[in-house]
């Protein structure tokens, strides 16, 4: 068994030159401290050397043994001459402020933490633990989503960080069952942590590990092994899809530019059903400049008016792009009025999608456009700085303990406390009309946000509960720049 763990990995390791035995290149290992991020550290240790590795571990803020097992994930690393870096947050807040599950927003703060640790350790890639189980439990939870073929092609041993492109993401334990593992680390003597989370079933993996998947086992005994091989048939199927639409692509696009496309209407009419709504997906990611999952009901819609005979109909995908058919053509473009173009600054800051980022304390996120959002905190906690700041695009301000903050888009309804208003609130729609923000900016404008609050409406109106008072005993500073 410890044979064929330490072969997979060698495979994986293999997919990128420059993690050969003989090359340099680093890689980050997320380290949870379980059975299988610790037998992977292990072997990734025998094959590339301590001094390759960086350990990375996350502390969710979610169980009373978190403490412990990051400290557990440090003595292991410095044992065995491993570097080891650590991120706290707080998973619970997170999810709450911005609506997401408990798993979801772990694992999004898990990848936001390692892409930026890989960017400043000049990493090739980050590696993860995720086994032969959990690929046959992804592939299931897709299946009960109602996923199209990327879903149910699982996870992928190499492939782009989710939400991180193009840093690489590697999985070497993929294909390597849970019982291997655990019997690697009994005989290399590795003594895991237990994560008793696992036992969680309000969790949907877990639900789906240990109720749904050993009734379908009733029926098929070899439903993880069924699971994986569809996984498998379904990625080498996604992949001759994937090159198909970069064919049809090359000869259905008559014009592009940031945010919108012309499309040759008879090629896309005379493409098969299957690139129709393939295309269309790749035309939507094109305006939006970022990935977006686009529901079967709008994406039918849309192609529909598409190929119909009818000229002049519209209709509108997520994200707010917007076809319009024309007689020999299909345009798609953001739906936003004309007159936002010709308003001043067409270059100002937007998120890059529809997505939540986490900005860490201190720490930067990256935005649209060549803009970056940074906090740092300020060594001398005074008022002096505040009071002097007159740059709109840096606030001082006093969120107290906190370790990471929301950057999003506002929410419908939501309001604010503005500094100067003398705690009265506004809609932050309001604000912006105030501020006369386009309406073409508006819906991916940067909104910095705590759990309980918004905190920074980005180079317009801060909050006063954020404000720095006598009383602050941290002080983080927020800044927003271009840096192309």
């Amino acid at each position: 068994m410890a044979v064929t763990l330490r072969r997979e990995v060698e495979t994986v390791l293999a997919a990128l030159p420059a993690l050969a035995p003989d090359a340099g290149g680093k890689l980050v290992v997320g380290v949870s401290g379980g059975p299988d991020s610790l037998a992977l550290l292990h072997v990734l240790r025998a094959l590339l050397g301590p001094r390759r590795l960086a350990a990375a571990h996350v502390n969710h803020g979610l169980r009373e043994t978190a403490v412990a097992e990051a400290a557990f994930v440090a003595e292991t690393a410095v044992a065995w001459g491993v570097a080891y870096y650590t991120h706290t947050i707080d998973a619970a807040a997170l999810a709450r402020a911005q609506g997401w599950t408990l798993e979801e927003a772990g694992r999004r703060a898990r990848y936001q933490f390692f892409a930026r640790l890989s960017d400043d350790l000049g990493a090739t890639a980050v590696a993860v633990g995720h086994n032969a189980g959990d690929q046959a439990e992804t592939v299931l939870m897709h299946l009960l989503r109602g996923s199209g073929l990327t879903g149910l092609r699982g996870m992928r041993p190499v492939g782009p960080l989710p939400g991180h492109a193009p840093r690489m993401l590697l999985r070497p334990l993929l294909r390597v069952p849970r019982a291997a593992i655990e019997a690697y680390c009994r005989d290399h003597d590795l003594q895991p942590i237990f994560d008793h989370s696992n036992e969680d079933t309000t969790f949907f993996r877990n639900r789906v590990r240990r109720e749904l998947l050993p009734v379908l086992a009733d029926f098929s005994p070899r439903i993880g092994a069924r699971l994986r091989q569809l996984a498998d048939l379904v990625a080498a199927d996604e992949a001759l899809l994937h090159d198909l639409t970069t064919r049809a692509w090359a000869n259905l696009v008559q014009a592009q530019g940031e945010g919108w496309l012309r499309l040759d209407r008879a090629a896309f009419a005379a493409a098969p059903l299957s690139l129709q709504r393939r295309l269309l997906r790749r035309a939507v990611q094109h305006c939006l400049r970022a990935p977006r999952e686009v529901g079967f009901r709008a994406l039918e819609q849309a192609r529909l008016a598409a190929v119909g005979e009818a000229t002049g109909p519209s209709a509108l995908l997520p994200g707010g792009v917007r076809l319009t058919v024309d007689y020999d053509s299909l345009h798609l473009a953001l739906d936003r009025p004309a007159a936002a173009l010709d308003w001043p600054g067409p270059d100002l800051p937007q998120l890059p999608s529809d997505e939540p980022l986490l900005l860490p304390i201190p720490g930067r996120v990256e935005l649209a456009g060549g803009w970056r959002l940074e906090a740092r905190v300020v060594p001398d906690p005074s008022l002096r700085a505040a009071a002097a700041n007159r740059d709109p695009w840096r606030v001082y301000v006093d969120v107290g303990a906190a370790t990471a903050l929301a950057v999003r888009a506002r929410r419908p309804g939501e309001r604010m406390q503005p500094l100067g208003m003398h705690g009265r609130s506004a809609k932050i729609k309001a604000l912006m009309i105030n501020r006369k923000l386009p309406a073409a900016l508006r819906a991916r404008w940067p909104l910095v946000a705590a759990p309980e609050q918004p905190v920074w409406l980005v180079g317009q109106r801060l909050d006063r509960r954020a404000r720095v008072t006598p009383a602050a005993t941290r002080v983080v500073v927020l800044r927003c720049y271009r840096v192309q």
